[in-house]
């Protein structure tokens, strides 16, 4: 019995991105959030991603403005589904980065709180991000970032229409 391999198509690993704008944009979405995980995980702490740390942030300058942060404010943030986010926060609660504490007018909400820790990691969060920023931009032109900004802004919002979302 003779075992001959597959037929591949003549098409490489960069055909579909070649051929299919969306492919491209979530196989660059998919790179970048991998580049900022293990850049935040390096220079912070590994119990960090870089999404938990642009979350941590979010809820640590909502507390410094005394505004209340909630799952659903994460959820229309992030642009997750409720149980993605309810793992997110589980993790970081877990990791003693945030709290969630009860509130009186509705026992169903919980307000998301940065804890010391959390609070503590905050500035070391945002510059490891700012510099990830900085070098992700790297050798591209002010004209050309603005440009490359509009066209993502209008998939986003053509994706959205697609999904029904607004």
């Amino acid at each position: 019995m003779r075992i001959t391999k597959t037929k591949q198509s003549d098409c490489g690993p960069r055909c579909c991105r070649e051929d299919h704008f969306g492919a491209l944009v979530s196989q660059t979405s998919r790179v970048v959030r991998r580049a900022m995980d293990a850049r935040v995980a390096a220079d912070v702490t590994p119990e960090l991603t870089g999404v938990r740390g642009m979350l941590l942030g979010e809820i640590v300058r909502a507390n410094k403005e005394n505004r209340d942060v909630y799952q659903r404010d994460v959820e229309q943030w992030m642009q997750l589904r409720r149980s993605s986010v309810t793992a997110i926060l589980q993790a970081m609660e877990q990791d003693g980065f945030i709290t969630r504490c009860s509130v009186e007018k509705d026992a169903r909400l919980k307000r998301l709180a940065a804890t010391p820790k959390g609070v503590a990691y905050h500035e070391r969060i945002r510059a490891s991000i700012d510099n990830f920023e900085r070098a992700l931009q790297y050798g591209i032109a002010p004209e050309q970032q603005a440009v490359a900004r509009s066209v993502l802004e209008r998939v986003l919002a053509n994706a959205q229409s697609i999904a029904g979302e607004q």
